[in-house]
C-alpha cells in the first residue's frame, strides 16, 4: 500500500464517494449519487479507512440535486501527525529541487517550510489562529524533515512531487 503521507490526488472510497487529499492528509470529500447526502458517520469512517485519520465534514454543498461536496476537518487530536505528514512531503520537495538532504545550513528552507505546513495543518485541523504555540513544534518538524531527505537521499528514493 501507498505511504498515507505521499497520497495525494482525488482518491475514490465507494462508486459515488471521491475523497481530495492533499500529502496524505484529507481535504474535500465529493458525491454523486442521487441517493445522496450520505450520513457523515459513513463518509467520515470510509476517509478514516483511507488516510488512517479521525475526521469530520462541514460546509455541505449541494452542487447539483446529484452532487455533493464537503470540507473536511480532520480532528484537533490528530494535528501532530498532520503537521509530520507535511513535513515528510517538504523532505520529498526539497530532495526532489536539490537532490540532496535538508541540513543545519537550510535554516530559510526549514523556516519558510515550517511556516506554510503550519498554517495549513491548522486550517485542515480547522483550529482558530493563534490557539497554538507555534514555536514548541518547530524542532520536531525539522528534526523529521531533515531525517526523512536523508532517509530519501540514502535509499536512492527520486521522490515523485506534486506541484502545490
Amino acid at each position: 500500500m501507498q505511504p498515507k503521507a505521499s497520497m495525494s490526488g482525488w482518491k475514490r472510497v465507494t462508486p459515488a464517494l471521491d475523497v481530495e487529499i492533499k500529502h496524505g492528509v484529507p481535504v474535500h470529500v465529493y458525491c454523486n449519487d442521487s441517493v445522496q447526502p450520505r450520513d457523515d458517520s459513513q463518509i467520515t469512517d470510509r476517509v478514516h479507512k483511507l488516510t488512517g485519520l479521525t475526521v469530520s465534514v462541514r460546509d455541505a454543498i449541494n452542487l447539483s440535486t446529484k452532487e455533493h461536496e464537503w470540507s473536511v476537518c480532520v480532528d484537533k487530536s490528530e494535528f501532530e501527525e498532520v503537521l509530520h505528514r507535511l513535513a515528510l512531503a517538504s523532505a520529498a520537495l526539497y530532495v526532489d529541487r536539490f537532490h540532496k538532504p535538508v541540513d543545519h545550513t537550510a535554516t530559510d528552507w526549514d523556516e519558510a517550510e515550517f511556516s506554510y505546513d503550519f498554517n495549513h495543518a491548522m486550517e485542515h485541523c480547522c483550529i482558530p489562529w493563534g490557539s497554538l504555540n507555534k514555536q514548541s513544534y518547530f524542532d520536531r518538524y525539522v528534526n523529521v524533515m531533515h531525517k526523512e531527505s536523508t532517509r530519501l537521499v540514502n535509499a536512492g528514493i527520486s521522490p515523485l512531487v506534486e506541484a502545490e
